[in-house]
């Protein structure tokens, strides 16, 4: 080759390289095959391909970390792997599966199958212990079956690899996910078609598996913790009925009565709305207890609680505030005469009661009456109907008295 021809081509490769360090996608040298420089340049143009497809490889590794980053619920995120490893992984079915009871069991939790009916679905489960995922998970990389009817043939074991062999896979990408060192669970990519897969395709994976397993561990924390708070929610109805209720008799228990008096007040104040306190305690209850035991004496109460509650009117309220002892809240009532038949209906109701054993027996009660008023406060309306009480079992019992206001 004569210096001149020499020259020119020097100065085209010369050229080549500075379009190619600009662009990275220079067009392709001529072939000259009685050019001594044709092996440079088409090592020149490998290279070109070679750096083109890493740049293509490394905006699609930022590009997926980047999308699933942005899931929040694991069903978004496993959605994003299914869409974003498309385009570098080769797959017909892609599967996860989670470690659960401490690692010892892996659980299908989520597939996406174009492959035939799907046979291992959500909940399918087998143990670690002894299996080769067990192996993966110790070896810490993607695991290549580029024959999975070979592999079943020669481990006719293997459940797993027959339900995907009969789904229609006949080879498998099995990738360990991994968060500091806690295994968490596995990506599985199947394809139809026997040798699809590669080292480059292991590759690819390794280089985001950190951030692909932190994102799956973070929207299962969320998940979790929705979870728990729907349960909270769920039993929080379960839990109020639970700190308001007697759980002996039923009723209101003090602390919720006190509220109720407290709301009554509140109303009575802003509103004027008028309100009764009637206040029952059980005749001769501790001869009930030391007759016939602690035990009878709770038939009992719950027996005048059922009368109690049964007589009350809507809108009104009872609960028990003490042992034997219980209060009634009488809405939109403030006049003696209502609040003295409200009380006498109760107390018949008790007298009448036969409260069935062992051993069957009726008992009496005795009842305060107090009107609620402005210028008092809820503990003088209290004590005015307690006054009325005491006064009722003074002069004889199963009675109804009544109190003005608070002695």
């Amino acid at each position: 080759m004569d210096d001149e021809l020499l020259q020119r081509h020097v100065e085209n490769y010369a050229a080549w390289v500075r379009a190619f360090r600009t662009s990275t996608a220079p067009e392709l040298l001529p072939v000259d095959t009685g050019d001594p420089l044709t092996a440079l340049g088409q090592e020149l143009a490998l290279l070109s391909d070679t750096i083109a497809r890493r740049e293509s490889e490394l905006k699609w590794l930022f590009d997926v970390v980047n999308t699933l980053g942005q899931g929040i619920l694991l069903e978004e995120v496993l959605g994003h792997i299914y869409t974003g490893f498309k385009a570098v992984v080769p797959f017909d079915r892609i599967g996860c599966g989670l470690l659960r009871d401490n690692g010892h069991r892996l659980v299908a939790h989520w597939a996406r199958s174009q492959l035939g009916t799907v046979r291992i679905g959500v909940g399918c489960g087998q143990q670690m212990a002894g299996s080769s995922l067990e192996a993966v998970l110790s070896g810490g990389e993607p695991r290549i079956i580029n024959d999975l009817v070979a592999y079943l043939a020669a481990k006719p074991e293997s459940h797993s690899t027959r339900m995907i062999v009969e789904e229609g896979g006949r080879s498998s990408l099995t990738c360990p996910l991994v968060v500091d060192r806690v295994p968490l669970g596995f990506l599985f990519f199947t394809s139809r078609h026997v040798n699809t897969y590669t080292a480059v395709h292991q590759s690819l994976y390794q280089q985001i598996a950190a951030q692909v397993s932190a994102v799956l561990r973070r929207s299962l924390v969320y998940e979790e913790l929705l979870s728990s708070n729907r349960l909270l929610v769920e039993q929080t109805p379960a839990l109020q009925v639970v700190a308001t209720t007697d759980l002996l008799t039923g009723l209101l228990n003090r602390r919720a009565t006190d509220a109720v008096l407290v709301r009554a007040w509140e109303r009575l104040r802003s509103e004027g709305v008028p309100f009764g306190i009637v206040t029952c305690d059980i005749d001769h209850f501790k001869s009930i207890n030391d007759t016939h035991g602690h035990q009878a004496g709770d038939v009992v109460l719950r027996g005048v609680a059922r009368c109690l509650k049964a007589t009350t009117r809507a809108g009104d309220v009872v609960g028990r505030v003490g042992g034997e002892e219980f209060l009634s809240v009488v809405t939109s009532c403030g006049a003696r005469e209502q609040l003295m038949k409200t009380a006498e209906r109760l107390r018949r109701a008790v007298a009448d009661e036969l409260i069935a054993g062992p051993p069957a027996m009726s008992v009496t009660a005795s009842f305060g009456v107090a009107v609620a008023h402005r210028t008092e406060s809820i503990a003088d309306t209290v004590a005015a109907a307690d006054a009325a009480l005491y006064e009722a079992k003074r002069t004889g019992r199963n009675r109804v008295c009544f109190r003005r206001q608070a002695a």
